[in-house]
């Protein structure tokens, strides 16, 4: 098959409905709705401060400048960007994430931070948004099906950068569901769509990407093992007695047990691209 006629953003769709169907939990969103685990969520970001800095620092808000953060979940990002720059978007479907990053904004102090519950697929720019924007991104948040479509509508909104920060090859909380999930379901289990993908996508629209990558560090905090299990519970999709029996010994082998708290450490090989509009 020749290069030119492979439909890359069909590739993505397909692998991403693939999974989201296998997964069995409807869209990247629906997991947020709840106020709860979009608190863990913020508590988990929030003890790898050297992350959201790097990120930061790549993005280089100026005093003034105009940011936009697609799937911006409790403001991990869009909360402390909105100390550096002149007015930030943040775009986030989920109720639970968005209530959260509310919360956090008037805790912080934030009053510079436009914060919109819809999912990027729905935004309409001239009625939802006050573009065009200086910093465009989206920082591991493109569970999106059409993703070409998505990127064209970033770049409508776009005056100077866009940055997409992704995962390359398979991350570590589905090295497990891959290992796992013929034991716990029968059937092999089918990763997202990854940045190889999405730099093909970006290629076939003409968009040369600068690409860098890092190792990500994702160790999960947890305060005892039952708080582990009920979540593993739902990122597995488990309800048997055999399929409980299977992640309990999975915990038990990779589980690390340190200052009172329990941890699940894992590395991630992150990707980003990010062009000039």
């Amino acid at each position: 098959m020749d290069y030119q006629s492979i439909d890359w953003n069909g590739i993505w769709k397909d692998r991403y409905e693939k999974n989201v169907e296998l997964r069995g939990r409807g869209e990247c969103a629906t997991v947020w709705e709840s106020k709860k685990k979009a608190e863990e969520f913020l508590f988990q970001s929030e003890q790898n401060p050297g992350r959201i800095s790097n990120v930061i620092n790549v993005l280089q808000p100026g005093p003034g400048s105009t940011v936009l953060d697609i799937g911006a979940g409790p403001g991990t990002l869009a909360v402390p960007l909105a100390n550096l720059a002149g007015q930030v978007t943040a775009v986030e479907p989920a109720a639970g994430m968005t209530e959260v990053m509310k919360e956090y904004a008037a805790k912080k102090g934030i009053s510079n931070l436009t914060v919109i519950q819809k999912r990027w697929e729905d935004i309409d720019p001239a009625a939802d948004l006050n573009g065009p924007y200086d910093i465009v991104f989206a920082c591991h948040s493109l569970g999106m099906p059409d993703i070409r479509q998505a990127i064209e509508k970033m770049t409508a909104v776009a005056s100077k950068r866009i940055f997409l920060f992704w995962f390359g090859g398979i991350t570590s909380w589905e090295k497990p569901m891959v290992d796992l999930w013929p034991k716990l379901h029968g059937k092999e289990y089918i990763p997202g769509p990854k940045a190889d993908v999405l730099f093909n996508v970006l290629w076939s629209m003409g968009i040369i990407p600068d690409v860098a990558s890092g190792h990500l560090d994702h160790t999960r905090l947890y305060p005892d093992i039952s708080s582990a299990m009920a979540d593993l519970r739902v990122q597995f999709g488990i309800s048997t007695p055999v399929q409980e029996s299977i992640i309990r010994a999975y915990l038990d082998d990779v589980m690390i047990r340190k200052n009172g708290q329990f941890s699940l450490p894992g590395t991630t090989t992150g990707v980003r691209l990010s062009w000039e509009v």
